[in-house]
């Protein structure tokens, strides 16, 4: 079911306009939202945010193409609740793909379908919403792949992110990511564009760890 409350879905297939996320506030504590009404403004969304302490505990797997089959669960959930499962993009918005009903102990199992509109240049998170759409519970997140098993990402190189030294791009969401690989001619205040894999392990605590294939100067900020 497609989330249409400001838009409809354009031809190549992105959900644009829904709910604009702002993927700080998703990794380091999703948004509520205090009336319906606000989930049509990407502004007032973003100006009344406030931390979902609830948490998607399993998402497996943790990284996927568009097709995959993702496990979700989740404890501590209102019981016998019915919600709505979405995924979110940076920037761009949600789109529901699952409906689920908790049980009376307030657990919550279901498998999800990746949408063929994700973007290995995007970053996704799962959502839980109850059935006005304020979100309840929130996943870390979930890296979709290109076909080569990579995905992009596009920041500024940093030298040193609080106790960890390595390299690390911090992206133009937020996001930081530590980076491994052949990082020859760039280093740290060098806007870039990088593709890799994501790591199985993190070398620190502060963000992923992306393994570097291919790195190439990025355009400025506009």
């Amino acid at each position: 079911m497609r989330i249409n409350q400001t838009s409809s879905k354009p031809q190549n297939g992105n959900p644009l306009g829904v709910v604009a996320i702002a993927v700080v506030a998703i990794l380091l504590g999703f948004v509520t939202v205090r009336e319906v009404a606000a989930a049509q403004d990407p502004d007032r969304l973003q100006s009344s945010l406030h931390s979902v302490s609830r948490r998607i505990s399993t998402v497996s797997p943790r990284s996927g193409r568009a097709g995959t089959v993702v496990t979700l669960e989740a404890t501590g959930m209102p019981a016998i609740t019915p919600v709505r499962i979405g995924l979110g993009a940076t920037e761009v918005g949600f789109e529901e793909i699952g409906q689920a009903m908790t049980t009376d102990k307030g657990e919550l199992s279901l498998t999800v379908t990746v949408p063929s509109w994700t973007q290995p240049d995007l970053t996704h998170v799962f959502i839980v919403f109850d059935f006005y759409f304020i979100p309840i519970a929130v996943s870390d997140e979930f890296y979709v792949l290109a076909p080569d098993g990579t995905v992009v990402r596009k920041g500024r190189i940093t030298n040193a992110v609080g106790d960890c030294t390595v390299p690390a791009l911090l992206t133009d969401e937020g996001v930081l990511y530590t980076l491994v690989g052949d990082l020859s001619g760039f280093g740290a205040g060098d806007r870039v564009t990088v593709e890799g894999g994501i790591a199985e392990s993190t070398l620190c605590p502060e963000g992923a760890t992306m393994e570097v294939l291919r790195i190439r100067p990025a355009e400025p900020n506009p």
